[in-house]
């Protein structure tokens, strides 16, 4: 399973090229059609499921239509996620409740599930989307990073308990990826960004590594010498310059 856009439609194209009939999930049925026609080409099977995954038990939902369908799921990718930039105080509750559903809860559910039905098969590949914010706090967007923050911290844990069962668990942790997140966070995208098709194929190349935690990419790796507390001030500084900015232009 993967979203219509950004890093999970690139893994789709890389799985469908491997031979793999695709699931689909994604909020928006349209942009699930255009993902649809865009995988064409590619001699598999493609079906989708709207599914808005903020809403509690959406994840049981899509699971559950998943086998009403009589779908076995051998690969489960879990990229649903965005963020909310701008001073903590000042994002309403009710915004960052959404964002914590899409990528916190959703992505807990189902890798859950599937791990259980994996384990049964005796197989399998869950690859959960991180981020390089999971690895401090992130001050201006700080729901995000605490958001991503779970996600290596769970998906490290799950992976643990899972050895031995034939089930390779990863947390991929990208730097800036050039997707619509920064459009839709309200963020200003770095100059310098990884594109989504990068990541998927260094992602794709990895997923049978014994390496729970995937980070691309020598910078990234450089970084995280620094202390986290350093790392927090640097993105505080980041962030909040261009908050200013971006508050001064609309005086």
């Amino acid at each position: 399973t993967a979203r219509a856009a950004g890093i999970g439609f690139e893994l789709a194209k890389l799985y469908a090229a491997d031979g793999f009939d695709l699931i689909l999930a994604a909020r928006d049925p349209q942009k699930l059609e255009q993902a649809v026609r865009r995988l064409k080409g590619f001699p598999v099977s493609v079906q989708t499921i709207a599914a808005d995954l903020s809403v509690l038990g959406s994840a049981e939902r899509l699971y559950q239509e998943v086998q009403n369908r009589g779908l076995r799921v051998s690969v489960l990718v879990n990229d649903a996620g965005y963020g909310l930039a701008g001073r903590s105080w000042q994002i309403p509750a009710a915004e960052e409740e959404h964002l914590v559903g899409v990528n916190d809860i959703a992505l807990m559910s189902l890798t859950k599930l599937y791990l259980r039905d994996m384990i049964a098969q005796g197989g399998g590949i869950i690859l959960n989307i991180g981020s390089t914010g999971a690895f401090q706090p992130g001050p201006y967007i700080a729901s995000y990073y605490a958001s991503k923050s779970f996600v290596l911290s769970y998906t490290r844990a799950v992976a643990c308990e899972a050895a031995g069962t034939g089930v390779k668990i990863h947390c991929f942790c990208p730097g800036p990826v050039d997707t619509g997140f920064y459009e839709r966070s309200g963020g200003h995208k770095p100059g310098r960004t990884m594109s989504a098709a990068a990541a998927a194929k260094y992602l794709y190349a990895r997923q049978h590594s014994r390496r729970v935690v995937i980070l691309p990419g020598f910078v990234n790796h450089l970084a995280m010498l620094a202390p986290s507390g350093m790392r927090m001030h640097l993105v505080a500084a980041m962030k909040k310059r261009y908050l200013k900015q971006k508050e001064e232009k609309t005086e």
